[in-house]
Parts: structure tokens; sequence; C-alpha cells
């Protein structure tokens, strides 16, 4: 059974069982937690606990972590982890306080109190997304799965066995591939669209807009060609072909005085306009047009 962090431990008793010697000098206690008649190992989940070195060797070549409270002033749960360890630690100092020196497994340090860990072959370390890791680098935030063992009997003095089983680890975010979202820029294919919608908005008729599509070229599928006007303004013709070798290319003639010369003009007919009938008694002058009629018709009079 694991014991979580936020969980108050006052509610168990804490048990020690018979001790093993391993040698003239050492002697091991093992500790249970006792709950409603049931044993339970000494087994805890920590909250988000801070590690400043990672993993350590020691002379004897055993690998341990030290895990902090740094952040104890931000977080509750923290402080009720805290305040487990330090019951755990009040309930084995009033037992044999008389007879060993009970050595701290907090020991203060400049990243606040600091529990130190033993890591074994069998302790496996995670990151967040449930993946195995090899190593824990400084300066990590995890969280940990610890285990009170028991403790060691030294001549007159009593030392904590604590080993770290698992651990979680909080990496920072590395992206081994290229992972760029790239924008990629398309030609509008609605631009022409954009011009034809400004051009009715602006009143121009629905006619005249697709007749400029034909100009274009950009004539759409459900336009047909036969419901467009002809004839009031006819596509230009083609440009003329200069870079044919064969072909020379077409010049307007221009237009001489000499041509002008047997150009004949055709007389107009003279514009008949109804008299106004006024009264008899009145006088009515010609008019100019009246004028020259009757001296066109005049014979000259040879002297």
């Amino acid at each position: 059974m694991i014991i979580h962090h936020n969980e108050r431990i006052k509610s168990y008793q804490l048990f020690i069982k018979r001790p093993l010697k391993y040698s003239e000098k050492f002697t091991f206690i093992p500790i249970r937690l006792k709950k409603d008649k049931l044993y339970h190992k000494c087994i805890f989940q920590t909250p988000l606990l801070f590690t400043p070195y990672g993993i350590n060797s020691t002379q004897n070549n055993k690998n341990i972590i030290d895990i902090t409270f740094q952040n104890i002033e931000n977080d509750n749960s923290q402080k009720v982890f805290h305040a487990n360890l330090k019951y755990i630690y009040d309930t084995v100092y009033e037992k044999y306080k008389y007879d060993y020196i009970v050595n701290e497994f907090l020991k203060r340090t400049d990243f606040n109190d600091c529990l130190r860990l033993k890591i074994s072959d069998n302790t496996i370390l995670f990151d967040e997304f449930k993946n195995t890791i090899e190593d824990i680098n400084n300066y990590s935030y995890g969280n940990f799965i610890i285990e009170l063992e028991g403790l060691w009997l030294n001549e007159d003095n009593i030392w904590f066995q604590w080993n770290l089983l698992q651990a979680k680890i909080r990496l920072p975010t590395h992206l081994k591939e290229y992972s760029f979202i790239d924008e990629i820029q398309e030609i509008s294919k609605t631009s022409n669209e954009d011009k034809y919608t400004k051009m009715i908005k602006m009143g121009v008729p629905k006619e005249a807009v697709d007749r400029q599509r034909v100009l274009d070229g950009n004539v759409p599928n459900k336009i047909s060609q036969d419901k467009i006007p002809q004839g009031k303004i006819p596509p230009p013709p083609p440009p003329p072909n200069f870079n044919c070798s064969s072909k020379k290319p077409y010049i307007v003639p221009k237009i001489k005085a000499s041509d002008l010369q047997n150009v004949i003009l055709k007389k107009s007919k003279p514009i008949q306009k109804d008299r106004i009938k006024k009264n008899p008694n009145h006088f009515e002058p010609p008019t100019i047009e009246e004028l020259q009629s009757t001296l066109s018709r005049l014979k000259k009079i040879k002297g």
C-alpha cells in the first residue's frame, strides 16, 4: 500500500519489528505501519519536490539522490508531507532517546530541509508521459515513491534507511525533429472574383460585368457565352505577328493632298420647313435657305 502525501500519517501506528543482526557492529530494525490490525510497509508518494544535484554516487559507489522542500512556502502539500516525516522521527526518537543517538534524516541545507534516498538497481525512473528515463538531472522537480525500510543500529547511533522506489521527473521540453508549422501562401483563385464583386457593388450592370469576365478570359462555368450580348463590344483583334520572318508588317498608307482634289462633294438637299401661318397683314421676311435657293436659280446675264 502506498500512502499519499495528503494523508495524515498520525492515523497509523508506527510498529517496530524484531531486530535483525547483520554483524557485530550493525543491526537492522524493520518498521511497519499498522492500521485496522493490518501491517503495511512504510511507502509514501511525495508531493512535487526539488532535487538540486540529481543522482550522485558516494565513496562506496552507491547511488543516492537528495530531495528537498525548496518550494514549501508556495506548496501546502509539502507542508503536510513534511509534518508526516517529522512525526515519524519524533516517534522513533521518543522510543530510543535514552539508549541511542537518533540521527535526524531531514538535514538543513541551502535548499531547505533535505532527505537523502538510496537508489538500487530496481529503482525505475519515468518522465511525465510514463516513458522510462536513465538519469535525473540537476535542478529538477519530480514526484517520488519512497520507502522507510527501517533503522540501522551502529554502536550507540540510530540511522534511518530511506529508499527510492520510483520517480516521475518533469523534464524540459525538447523537440527532436523539425516541428515548425509552415505558412503556405497560396495564390488566391478568387482575386478576380473580388474585382467583379466590387464592380457589382458599385452599380455596374451585371451584363457589363459578364462582358468584362470574357475580356479577362475568366468566364465561370455557370455563365454561358450565348447569354452574353454580342455585337456591342466585340473582343479586340489579335495583334499582328511582327516576329514572323515570312510576312511583312502591315503599314497604314498616308493620305496625300492630291487625293483630296478628286473628291466630289454631294449637294445637300434644302430642308423644307413648314411656314407658320400668321396674320396676312404682317410682313414675314424670307429665311436664309429660301434666299440661297432663289439665287441659285437665277441665270447670269451676259453683257
